[in-house]
């Protein structure tokens, strides 16, 4: 009969061979997790004004990009990545917060929102994590939170910058004395070579493309400047970006970092030949991505094979999210992207959501949802055409000499569609329809594929919040009587029905001429906002919206007390409404003059009113000539009578 101490001891040396068994593997599973998820280097490489198609690993076949191919085929190329919004700062407001712009009121080209204090940028977390944060050299975020000037002593001038955001704005941050041995980085180093501003002067050197054998999008006329402006941008790509994007690879590889550290290439929106940047359309908001991960960092791929192409939809507002995910730094609840990469992936989503509100002085309310293969794009001011004047834009030669085309009368549909007002939904197959020409959201065949779409936007604006329901000055009106940022605002049931705005917004898109009645409701509510979008809803029915009632709600309109701000955009739309429809006229001139020198926030919108006219405001220039404007604002009638007269 065996002891039963025996037994039991027996027992107990199994049950210790099992617990010192499980004390190893544990020892070294943690082992193996610590290797894992060491910190890695982070170098994000960004290029500015640069959709995907212009680049040779995009399938680009008349350009030379030989380094960035290169760099393509060691990475995992994104062939589905998009911009939030088609302009750099407002994009870049997605970068710095992981938020759509729409939904912290940053939707604004260059507005400097302020977002309330708790509201964590990326850099706070990866410092907050160890990280040493760099960046050379953009820093145009769109919002006002510790925007400051730093002296920069090579330049002699003060130089703005984010202040208690980054640890450095030197080239190569990673090499800063105050960089702890050991401590892991992430450097964003911003390329300017391949900017918009590159169509506006002449190559000291020649071009390195011919341009008769540009191969130009469908949307462009066949015309010499056209051809010239796609071989200058295709040499300034060839030759200067890629020479730059070499050089900082380079400089990484000579310290020894290569094998520590994940390298991104990302382009900030679309470019850069006009209806690009700016625009909803694949050619402003479809971006290169590709990131390349060293092997010893395996676990984050997201597939077994570098060089792969992922056909995952992704969007700026991913990007934030997915670097802290892989840093192991911690992710602010706020943050409204999915993670793409690492062990934390999240499940990809079907469409990402674009947005467009004012461009510098042109106002143009537009939002979209991409998927793989079809782009949806809403118009919420049909009556303003893709093609407004922006004065930036039209500093490009190609771009007068297409407008020059167009009035000379010798573009045809599709080349001159730019230049007249929008459809109020547009659908396109974008694998068999790349450059956004061929509207599909009246063809019976793809009203199952409209509808989810049309539901999917919905479901983002009410998911996200989104401010551009209530014009931009009224809102900024409201903010200030308030005391609050537009963050808080929209979150607000209070202060913001989102609803009630996005039913007004529908029916001065759809409505026809038996919805008068609700029509004049809304212009006669004491919501400048709900008024707006009744006057908007008239500019679409045109003539069948001109009715005495109709004509009695938008005259009383027009003589709100522009002392009060928050009328400023209403009392421009009314003066459009009566300039349009041939009343009033000088009035309406005249009251849009006020606007202009009242230096309010709605002057650009009553500036792009005025550019809508066209020649048509040349009878009435001498109403705004006697307006006393300021400087700038001189420089912009004397422009508008160049462009048009």
């Amino acid at each position: 009969m065996k002891n039963l101490y025996s037994k039991r001891h027996s027992n107990t040396n199994i049950s210790s061979n099992k617990i010192f068994s499980f004390l190893l593997a544990l020892f070294l599973s943690i082992t193996i997790y610590a290797e894992e998820f060491t910190k890695p280097n982070i170098l994000w490489i960004t290029s500015e004004d640069l959709s995907a198609k212009w680049l040779g690993c995009y399938g680009n076949e008349t350009i030379k990009t030989p380094n960035i191919d290169k760099f393509a085929s060691e990475s995992f190329l994104y062939s589905h990545a998009f911009a939030t919004a088609p302009v750099c700062a407002v994009a870049r407001s997605s970068w710095i917060t992981g938020m759509n712009p729409v939904s912290i009121g940053t939707v604004y080209m260059r507005c400097r929102t302020r977002l309330p204090e708790h509201i964590k940028l990326y850099p706070d977390q990866l410092r907050a994590n160890g990280y040493f944060a760099s960046n050379h050299t953009k820093c145009d975020y769109n919002i006002s939170n510790r925007f400051g000037k730093r002296m920069d002593e090579k330049k002699g001038k003060a130089k703005g910058i984010y202040l208690d955001t980054w640890d450095s704005y030197e080239l190569y941050g990673w090499r800063n004395a105050k960089r702890k041995k050991g401590q892991p980085f992430f450097q964003v180093y911003n390329i300017g070579n391949g900017h918009e501003s590159g169509l506006h002067k002449e190559h000291k050197n020649g071009l390195d493309y011919a341009p008769e054998n540009m191969a130009l999008r469908a949307y462009h006329p066949d015309i010499p400047e056209m051809r010239k402006d796609y071989a200058k941008y295709q040499t300034i790509v060839s030759r200067s970006l890629e020479a730059r994007f070499k050089s900082i690879l380079d400089e990484l590889e000579k310290d020894g970092l290569t094998d520590d550290t994940v390298v991104i290439y990302t382009t900030d929106h679309g470019g850069i030949v006009g209806r690009s940047k700016r625009f909803l359309y694949d050619s402003g908001t479809h971006v290169a991505h590709m990131v390349r991960i060293p092997e010893k960092f395996k676990q984050l791929w997201p597939t077994d094979q570098p060089g792969s192409i992922i056909d995952r939809p992704i969007a700026f507002i991913d990007m934030p999210k997915t670097w802290l995910a892989i840093t192991g730094s911690e992710i602010p609840e706020e943050m409204q992207g999915t993670i793409f990469l690492g062990p934390k992936t999240e499940k990809a989503n079907k469409y990402v959501y674009l947005q467009r509100q004012r461009m510098d002085a042109a106002h143009d309310m537009q939002r979209a949802v991409r998927s793989k293969k079809y782009l949806y794009i809403r118009q919420y001011e049909p009556f303003r055409p893709n093609g407004q004047y922006l004065q930036y834009l039209w500093k490009a030669p190609s771009m007068k000499a297409w407008l020059e085309y167009h009035q000379a009368g010798l573009t045809n549909e599709t080349t001159g569609a730019f230049f007249n007002p929008k459809p109020i939904e547009q659908l396109f197959d974008c694998e068999e329809d790349p450059d956004n020409v061929n509207n599909l959201a009246n063809d019976p065949k793809y009203t199952q594929i409209k509808k989810e779409m049309v539901s999917a936007l919905k479901g983002f604006q009410n998911k996200f919040q989104d401010c551009g329901f209530i014009p931009e000055a009224t809102l900024d009106a409201r903010i200030r009587k308030n005391e609050t940022t537009i963050y808080e605002f929209l979150r607000n049931p209070k202060l913001y029905n989102q609803a009630k705005y996005m039913a007004a917004a529908e029916l001065s898109s759809f409505a026809t001429k038996n919805d008068l009645p609700k029509i004049l409701d809304l212009l006669t509510s004491t919501d400048e906002a709900l008024q707006y979008w009744g006057i908007v809803a008239c500019l679409n029915l045109k003539s069948a919206a001109y009715t005495d009632e109709v004509k009695a709600a938008i005259n009383k309109i027009a003589l709100l007390d522009l002392n009060d701000h928050e009328n400023h955009d209403v009392v421009a739309m009314a003066a459009l409404y009566q300039i349009k429809n041939e009343y009033n006229q000088p009035e309406g001139y005249k009251t849009l003059g006020k606007i202009i020198n009242s230096r309010g926030m709605a002057s650009k919108r009553a500036w792009s009113n005025i550019y809508l006219m066209g020649k048509d405001v040349e009878p009435f220039v001498s109403v705004l000539e006697m307006q006393e404007f300021e400087k700038s604002d001189l420089e912009f009638l004397n422009e508008l009578k160049k462009f048009y007269f």
